[in-house]
């Protein structure tokens, strides 16, 4: 199927690149584990903060989040209405969320009723948590829209960053093999 063949290509290219990347960051890493440190500090206090120092509640409901996302995601990459879809496809179990953490289940649990006193889970009769919702909109997207902003200007500031160090290290190669063929010629 000529389909599948594009599909098999475009992730050969995308192992590719990201081969290329990982090398051009090993190769500049003080510069990389710089940026990506501050990120990951200025970020992580920032959820702190903003979760009054129980980050473990903040990874708790990103699981949570990340779940309700890849059961919205349509396989064109739009994503489905959250009305459209039975309850149990958004959500996960306790059990779950220790799993994926490495958080201790009966603290998974206390975590899970704190977010859901918040209003930002609801759980299902089945002991499925997930996003609580209304209008399209979750409750801990609608509460956490400040820090939400605050972390897309830090990854957008994170992203340039890198796009800088991997872009200057395929011009300087780029140079380099041009002045190499020049030499030979």
């Amino acid at each position: 199927m000529a389909g599948d063949g594009a599909a098999r290509s475009k992730l050969a290219n995308r192992a590719r690149r990201e081969g290329d990347v990982a090398t051009i960051l090993e190769a500049h890493y003080p510069e990389y584990q710089y940026r990506v440190v501050q990120f990951l500090i200025e970020h992580l206090s920032d959820v702190s903060r903003t979760f009054k120092g129980d980050l473990q509640s903040s990874l708790v409901l990103a699981v949570i989040g990340q779940v309700w996302l890849n059961a919205l995601k349509a396989p064109d990459g739009s994503y489905l209405d959250p009305a459209h879809l039975p309850p149990e496809r958004l959500g996960t179990s306790a059990t779950r969320i220790s799993d994926v953490t490495g958080i201790p289940r009966q603290t998974v649990r206390r975590k899970l009723e704190v977010l859901e006193e918040r209003g930002w889970i609801v759980r299902n009769p089945d002991c499925i948590y997930r996003l609580s919702s209304s209008d399209g909109e979750t409750a801990a997207r609608r509460d956490l829209s400040d820090l939400d902003a605050r972390a897309i200007l830090r990854f957008a500031r994170l992203f340039t960053d890198l796009e800088k160090i991997v872009t200057a290290a395929g011009q300087e190669a780029h140079e380099t093999g041009a002045s190499a063929s020049g030499k030979r010629a």
